[in-house]
C-alpha cells in the first residue's frame, strides 16, 4: 500500500468513528451543538442522530471500497480519487434530506417554521448540485480512462494524455527496443490496471521512470534521456515498430 492509500482508507475509518462519536455525543452536530435548550426540545434527536451515524458510516465505506478496490488494481488511483470525491458529493444528498426531516430546516417536528421559506429550495438545490457533480466526476473517468497517444515530431515525441509529456529529441541520450519490462517496484505517482500503465513508477534497481504501456502487448520502447527514463508502447505491435523505426530515424544521440 502507498501514501495515498493509507491517507484514503484512513478518511474513510475517521468517518466511520464520526458516525459513531456523533450518535454517542449528540451535541457534536451542527448546528444541534450550538442551540439553546428550548431549541433543543423541538427536535427529534433519537432520528437526527441516527441518521448521521448511518450516513457518516455509509460514506466512510464508500471510500474505503474505492481505495480496496484501487489496492487490488481494479481501478486506476485517479478514478479512486474521483470516487472518493464523488461519495462525499453524493452524502450531501441524506444530510441535507436528514436535516430537513429531523433538525428543522425551514420546519421542525411541531410544523412551526425554524429557518425561514428559502431553505425548503435545499434538498432541490443538492439534486442539481448532485447530478453536475456526478456528470463532472463521469468526464473525468472517461478522459482518464482513455489510452495515451503517441506521436515523433520533427523535434519532440508528444505524449498525450493524463501525465502526458513532450520529450525533445534533442535530450535523448538512447532508445531500445525490449520484448518485456523491466521489473517494477511500485507505483509513486500514477495509475496502473491490468491494461495500462501510466505515471512516475520506481523500478526494482532503484530507477525512477515513467511508464506509459499497455501491458501484455510487447515489444516496448526504452527512451532514455539526461534524466529521465521512459517505457511506452503503441495499441498493436505494428504500431509500436513505427514508433520505434520513427524514432530511430532520428539518431540525434549517436
Amino acid at each position: 500500500m502507498e501514501l495515498f492509500d493509507y491517507m484514503i482508507i484512513g478518511t474513510g475509518v475517521l468517518l466511520i468513528v464520526a458516525g459513531w462519536l456523533c450518535y454517542r455525543f449528540p451535541n457534536m452536530i451542527n448546528p444541534y451543538g450550538s442551540m439553546s435548550d428550548e431549541r433543543k426540545a423541538l427536535v427529534d434527536i433519537e432520528g437526527l442522530k441516527r441518521a448521521t451515524a448511518i450516513i457518516l458510516t455509509i460514506m466512510g465505506l464508500l471510500i474505503i471500497t474505492a481505495d480496496v478496490l484501487h489496492i487490488f488494481n481494479v481501478i486506476d488511483v485517479e478514478v479512486a480519487s474521483w470516487l472518493f470525491s464523488g461519495s462525499i458529493l453524493v452524502m450531501i444528498i441524506p444530510i441535507i434530506i436528514a436535516m430537513k426531516k429531523y433538525n428543522g430546516f425551514g420546519r421542525d417536528k411541531t410544523g412551526e417554521g425554524v429557518y425561514g421559506p428559502r431553505l425548503e429550495k435545499a434538498p432541490k438545490i443538492a439534486l442539481v448540485i448532485l447530478g453536475l457533480a456526478m456528470a463532472f466526476i463521469a468526464v473525468i473517468i472517461a478522459m482518464i480512462s482513455r489510452p495515451q497517444q503517441i506521436t515523433v515530431g520533427e523535434d519532440s515525441v508528444k505524449i498525450s494524455g493524463v501525465y502526458g509529456r513532450e520529450i525533445p529529441v534533442a535530450d535523448i541520450v538512447s532508445v531500445e527496443l525490449l520484448e518485456s519490462l523491466p521489473p517494477i517496484k511500485m507505483r509513486t505517482n500514477g495509475s496502473s490496471t491490468g491494461r495500462y500503465s501510466k505515471g512516475h513508477f520506481l523500478l526494482e534497481n532503484g530507477e525512477k521512470c515513467m511508464l506509459f504501456v499497455r501491458h501484455k502487448m510487447p515489444p516496448y520502447i526504452e527512451i532514455r534521456t539526461s534524466d529521465n527514463l521512459y517505457y511506452l508502447n503503441g495499441a498493436t505491435e505494428g504500431e509500436t515498430m513505427r514508433l520505434f523505426e520513427a524514432l530511430k530515424e532520428k539518431e540525434v544521440w549517436k
